[in-house]
């Protein structure tokens, strides 16, 4: 396993830091995207644009078949075994069906484009929806050449695609074609330029490192084994690509477009809260699938991740609930500090998901993918039920609350779940603890924004004061635990100075 010394958590750090530095870059450019695109358009154009796009990834989402989710089980058991030729087949498998499968999709909503438009009566949808078609199989040859990536453990390409690549090119894209006054137009084409760049780059990647696949002839493979795993997955794919895309319809059908342009941009800025988790996801599946025999350990990295991820959130999140409207003028523009409250709504149901941990990824480690499939079904129905119960009445913090009860629910279902049939729960007395540790950060964070009047000045404190608090009642109420030492023993060793030593001491 290359780590057995820490249980991983040298394997979790490193590939997990080259996760998370990506998606801190990755954020960041995706919100000069956004910013770009809220200041040079109205937000009725944005909000068009926005559910333009909600419809197309629910359509890619179903058309697709989802089928990159069953690369990253598959491909690292085959090349394990040195089965080159099993894995180039399975590789060939999967982007021959997602292609084909959504062509077909994407000429199936040509067709009902028409009918679209007139439900959520938006006269230039259609004229959206027509161009943004393309994505459905241009997107699923980008899932596909992401999830490679990450099966092989070549992290690195999936953050240069997905962090760097796509949101330079968009944004440069976008704002040319903005400037020349292309309107909702530019936003569409900005995106879809975005992602082609995106794909070219990642077809040069692959065939530099993929070097096995060039060589290797390909072997016939167990069509039984792989539809049993991953048809449950192809299910739950379907119906999880609903969740970030059933506010907006429902947003879209009782309200206006500048409602759902309103939302997006706190949806937006909400999902921060899972840039530490989802920086660990990819690495963290075959880690437990590596050691689904062994429950002591699968019990460590899973408390070990969960706290890692708690502990990295946290910060996060009592910045953004203290001061949502500040930051949501910051970014965007006055008008989008209507969606303050939704943000906040967000942020609770985002922290609450992540302090259940990458416990999607125990599951689908253990080869649980019929509970994944449930717990999907179970986060659907309760966002979409409580979206259209909530919405009418109280707008769009309406669709915050349902989406962050429903996150909630999810993550502690797959708690249950773990528990009942592995015995591993995350929980452990040192998270516990670094929820402790976060009330100072809170009473100090809550007293500078209440007594300083500068927005600019809170922006740019608040943070700091949060973290700068946040680390030494981590070491006073002995959250830290030897794997973080060790790790930090690690990076000092690399930097050459003693930094992060002496602060988890």
């Amino acid at each position: 396993m290359g780590d057995e010394s820490d249980d991983g958590a040298s394997t979790l750090a490193t590939q997990g830091g080259i996760g998370l530095a990506g998606n801190v870059v990755g954020k960041v450019l995706g919100f000069l995207f956004v910013a770009a695109a809220t200041r040079l358009t109205s937000s009725s154009e944005y909000g068009t644009f926005v559910l333009g796009l909600s419809i197309v990834m629910f359509v890619q989402g179903f058309s697709s078949l989802s089928i990159h989710r069953s690369l990253d089980y598959f491909i690292p058991k085959y090349l394990a075994e040195s089965n080159n030729g099993k894995a180039k087949k399975t590789l060939q498998n999967a982007f021959v069906i997602g292609i084909i499968s959504s062509t077909l999709g994407a000429i199936l909503l040509v067709i009902f484009r028409g009918y679209i438009e007139s439900l959520f009566e938006e006269p230039q949808l259609g004229f959206v929806l027509l161009i943004l078609c393309l994505l459905i199989p241009i997107q699923t040859i980008n899932n596909l050449l992401l999830t490679t990536f990450n099966s092989v453990k070549k992290i690195k390409y999936s953050v240069l695609m997905k962090n760097i690549i796509n949101p330079i090119t968009r944004t440069i894209s976008i704002v040319i074609l903005l400037f020349g006054g292309a309107g909702v137009l530019g936003l569409v084409g900005g995106h879809l330029i975005g992602i082609i760049v995106t794909i070219s780059f990642g077809i040069v990647f692959f065939l530099y490192e993929l070097d096995w696949f060039r060589k290797t002839t390909a072997q016939p493979i167990s069509n039984r084994a792989l539809i049993s795993y991953s048809l449950p997955l192809v299910l739950a794919g379907v119906i999880y690509s609903i969740v970030g895309q059933i506010d907006s319809f429902v947003i879209g059908y009782y309200l206006t477009s500048s409602e759902v342009g309103h939302y997006q941009v706190a949806y937006l800025l909400g999902s921060n809260l899972l840039i530490v988790l989802s920086a660990i996801t990819p690495i963290f599946k075959p880690m437990i699938a590596e050691v689904n025999s062994d429950t002591a350990t699968l019990r460590t990295r899973f408390q070990l991740a969960t706290r890692w991820v708690t502990m990295l959130s946290l910060p996060i999140a009592i910045t953004l609930v203290l001061a949502p409207g500040i930051y949501l003028s910051l970014f965007f523009t006055d008008e989008y500090t209507v969606a303050n409250t939704a943000l906040v709504a967000l942020v609770i149901g985002y922290m609450l998901n992540a302090s259940s941990g990458p416990e999607g990824m125990v599951l689908e480690g253990l080869g649980y993918t019929r509970l994944t499939l449930f717990n999907s079904v179970v986060l659907v129905i309760i966002n979409g039920i409580l979206d259209i119960i909530l919405i009418p009445q109280i707008g769009i913090l309406g669709a915050g609350i349902g989406t962050a009860t429903a996150l909630a629910i999810a993550g502690f279902a797959g708690i249950i779940e773990i528990y009942l049939f592995e015995k591993s729960h995350p929980y452990t007395s040192r998270l516990f603890r670094t929820y402790l540790a976060a009330g100072v950060p809170i009473l100090l964070g809550w007293s500078l924004v209440s007594k300083v009047d500068s927005q600019i000045l809170i922006s740019v404190t608040l943070p700091i004061v949060v973290v700068i608090s946040y680390i030494p009642m981590l070491a006073l109420f002995g959250s830290f635990s030897k794997d973080d030492k060790q790790i930090a023993h690690k990076i000092d060793n690399r930097i050459g100075y003693s930094i992060f030593s002496k602060i988890i001491r």
